[in-house]
């Protein structure tokens, strides 16, 4: 391991904000981008400091931030850091209870919100518990407690003329550390309570040092558009990363406006969550069905031959045909720059990863964990196996543990949890691996497989183990099913949740949208004669114990906001279960 180029992440982002070739971060507000200068960038984040630091904030204490995504909170994450001090992110969408015990566990003093009127109505009852909260918005309404972005901005630029804190800023970042505690970031807790995991800046350096060897960057070129929340390890580290390139960073709005961002700014390098590839593989599918005549011939029989050929391999001449006709307008419809797709957080459906490489688009999926900083193993431009969840970065050791657990130590693999010895008695073997909880294997290549959560093994009443994860995948699999929860443990036999997929209902079914309901398509027997002939082409490949006996099709909107998913768009499971237990227990009967 080549020696750290920066000793924090503080000192890495000022270093970029020196570069005359840095064109800024962009922010999209109303359908506009805003942009933010290097100069803009460097000054907020100094001024921010002092004035925290004038208002109180110490060393070791936390941060919290509940915000949407925006050059804003990484501003305040800088400020936070270098008042030697560590953010604990925090979703909008997050629960009373785990709001109140993360906030508690990590020491928030001082708390970072978009505007007051966005957060739940329990969370606004914990406002008053802060030494300062600090509103980004400055037409949200202002709490006792409170302060305005701007005005606590203009509060540190007239403090950074005083004598005392001309050079406190240097000494400050001059005496951050790579073993200094970056953040407390708390996992989703789709099987239980959260736990803060705690990185350091060493970790984050590391990790971004070794993804240069895999995703090369030009400063002058390349530009990357960030949709997911960056509360989230995986986006944030990601945008720490584009800020070591130094290259432009786009800060969308919401997922739901991807497909127009995606031709507005053309990105060249884009992090994204299986999820928004399978919306963007239905936009870009659906151009088939509006076509008429041999253009709609056309664009089908391109669509069906790229889904069934194995990429990689030499290109047909009917492809290379097609590729003029049909795959290069799909690809201008996303912006017809892409370079690279990184796809993690969960695993990818193979028939839209094969689909989306062969249409030219460059998809490489990866596998972490928030524990890892989070990036274990990652497929790659010049190392890629499609299938796979890559090889691990050269820093890491990797290797498969008893029960095929998956386990990992290296640099930047996390110190511990905060405030749980317990769990840390728990997470390591005796020679240091972190014990991931997720079962894999390599193959004959030395490319890692990911096969299930050891967490989430099943166990029916009759004694029998089911890995409900490649079951679902394989469920998920046809266009009319949007998601799927395997339900097996304590039970008889194996059943499902089915999640309707609207459009892809649309379609079997041949509707205009304007004739199209969810109630119809529930009710429809050919979209469940279709469910079923899938149900049992999935189960010809499982054991007996496996197979799904009996589903039930729900046509509910999966959202974060519903508590079904996790921020990372993963279902969380006891929730489902909880949320249809009467569907559930109906199977059974």
């Amino acid at each position: 391991m080549e020696p750290l180029q920066f000793t924090s992440l503080v000192s890495m982002f000022f270093a970029n904000c020196s570069r005359n070739d840095f064109g800024g971060w962009y922010k999209r507000v109303e359908g506009q981008w805003l942009h933010y200068s290097r100069e803009f960038l460097r000054d907020s984040s100094i001024y921010l400091s002092i004035a925290l630091n004038s208002r109180g904030l110490k060393p070791r204490e936390s941060v919290g931030i509940i915000a949407p995504s925006s050059p804003e909170w990484f501003i305040a994450d800088i400020a936070t850091q270098i008042n030697h001090a560590q953010v604990a992110p925090l979703f909008p969408n997050i629960s009373s209870e785990n709001f109140k015990f993360q906030c508690e566990d990590s020491n928030v003093q001082i708390l970072f919100v978009n505007s007051v009127s966005e957060l739940e109505t329990p969370l606004k009852e914990f406002l008053p518990q802060f030494k300062l909260v600090i509103c980004i918005d400055s037409n949200s309404e202002l709490p006792e407690n409170a302060i305005y972005w701007n005005t606590l901005i203009d509060e540190g630029k007239e403090l950074a003329e005083t004598n005392r804190y001309f050079s406190w800023v240097d000494d400050q970042i001059q005496s951050i550390r790579p073993d200094d505690l970056f953040s407390i970031i708390y996992t989703s807790g789709s099987m239980g309570a959260p736990k803060g995991v705690e990185l350091t800046h060493r970790n984050m350096l590391v990790q971004i040092q070794n993804l240069l060897e895999l995703y090369h960057m030009n400063r002058k070129e390349d530009c990357c558009l960030t949709i997911l929340p960056v509360a989230h390890v995986f986006e944030r580290m990601a945008v720490y990363f584009y800020t070591l390139n130094g290259v432009r960073i786009y800060f969308g709005d919401t997922p739901k406006n991807v497909a127009t961002m995606l031709t507005e700014v053309r990105p060249t390098v884009m992090i994204v969550v299986p999820r928004i590839l399978e919306r963007l593989y239905e936009s870009i599918t659906i151009i088939g069905d509006k076509a008429r005549g041999p253009k709609r011939l056309l664009i089908q029989n391109a669509i069906k031959l790229a889904k069934i050929s194995e990429p990689g391999k030499r290109r047909s001449p009917m492809q290379r045909i097609y590729d003029r006709l049909v795959y290069r307008k799909m690809r201008e419809a996303l912006g017809g720059r892409f370079k690279l797709i990184v796809s993690g957080s969960c695993a990818l459906n193979k028939s839209i990863l094969r689909f989306l490489l062969n249409i030219g688009l460059p998809v490489f999926e990866g596998y972490g964990m928030t524990e890892c900083s989070p990036v274990v193993t990652a497929n790659s431009p010049n190392s890629s196996k499609p299938g796979t969840i890559g090889k691990p970065l050269a820093h890491l050791q990797v290797k498969i543990g008893d029960n095929s657990e998956i386990l990992v130590k290296g640099e930047s693999v996390f110190r511990g949890y905060h405030n749980d010895p317990e769990a840390n008695s728990r997470a390591f073997t005796e020679d240091g691996f972190f014990k991931t909880g997720d079962q894999g294997f390599f193959d004959s290549d030395d490319f890692l497989n990911f096969t299930g959560r050891i967490k989430e093994l099943l166990k029916t009443s009759t004694g029998k183990y089911v890995c409900p994860s490649p079951i679902e995948l394989e469920i998920c699999r046809h266009p009319v099913i949007e998601q799927a929860l395997v339900i097996a443990n304590d039970r008889k036999f194996t059943s499902a949740v089915i999640w309707l997929n609207p459009e892809g209902a649309r379609r079997l079914l041949k509707f205009q949208k304007e004739e199209f309901s969810i109630e119809k398509a529930l009710q429809s027997g050919r979209v469940r004669e279709a469910i079923n002939r899938h149900i049992t082409r999935v189960n010809k490949k499982l054991n007996h114990w496996e197979q799904i006996r009996k589903w039930t099709l729900v046509g509910d909107e999966l959202t974060t906001e519903s508590g079904l998913l996790t921020p990372t768009l993963k279902i969380r499971r006891k929730v489902a279960e909880a949320m249809y237990a009467d569907k559930i227990e109906a199977m059974y009967k």
